[in-house]
């Protein structure tokens, strides 16, 4: 089980790495999407050896909310937005860098919980955690709105696999709420997203700062 688990732990770090390299927003989006996949995935796993079937639910909610319905609403939100280049001194390669750094430092942070942990899917909390600091840092180095919104959701992803793996599976009350925040947060996002567009033609970050004068 924890082998099957750590390989989940993996990929949805890789995904991660993978949004950090990628610029283009319709492939950041399907990312997006298979992380979540892989995130249901680790639920009917931590499901099968903990017998906890409200897990099963949770992992139907990932796939329906999470992989299908906010990468439809991000679509929505990017739609018709030009693809911005990449800034001289703000190369892929530069922050894929960066993102590296931020997983070694979550190992290296993660090392005494994981050396005194006795989970079986103890292995996979490192990787889950690195998973979080790299949405963190997408989100607050996004160059646009849209970018923003998808860190904060890499982020979401992270925390929520980092409890799924600390916790061995959490309570169904938690995870109901987070969901509903989700939600919440992406519904009243979009809403800000169009009028922000109607109001001035873009959503690059850097254009929008210049605004406030």
């Amino acid at each position: 089980m924890s082998d099957l688990s750590n390989f989940l732990a993996f990929l949805g770090l890789v995904t991660t790495l993978l949004m950090v390299w990628r610029q283009s927003r319709p492939a950041r989006v399907r990312l997006l999407a298979a992380q979540s996949v892989l995130l249901a995935a680790q639920a009917v796993t931590i499901a099968a050896f903990t017998g906890r079937p409200g897990l099963l639910v949770v992992a139907a909610a990932l796939v329906v909310v999470k992989a299908w319905w906010i990468p439809r609403a991000l679509a929505r939100m990017s739609r018709g937005a030009p693809p911005r280049p990449v800034a001289p001194g703000r190369s892929a390669g530069i922050q894929l860098l960066l993102a590296g750094a931020l997983v070694v430092g979550a190992y290296a942070l993660m090392l005494p919980v994981t050396a005194s942990s006795a989970l079986p899917t103890r292995g996979g909390i490192p990787l889950a955690f690195a998973m979080a600091l790299v949405g963190f840092y997408v989100c607050v180095s996004g160059r646009d709105v849209v970018g923003q919104i998808l860190g904060f959701l890499m982020l979401e992803n992270g925390i929520f696999a980092l409890g799924l793996l600390a916790a061995y599976g959490l309570p169904g009350l938690v995870e109901a709420g987070v969901f509903l925040d989700v939600l919440v947060v992406v519904l009243v996002t979009e809403g800000l997203v169009m009028q922000i567009r109607h109001e001035h033609a873009g959503l690059d970050v850097d254009l929008l700062r210049e605004l406030r004068g």
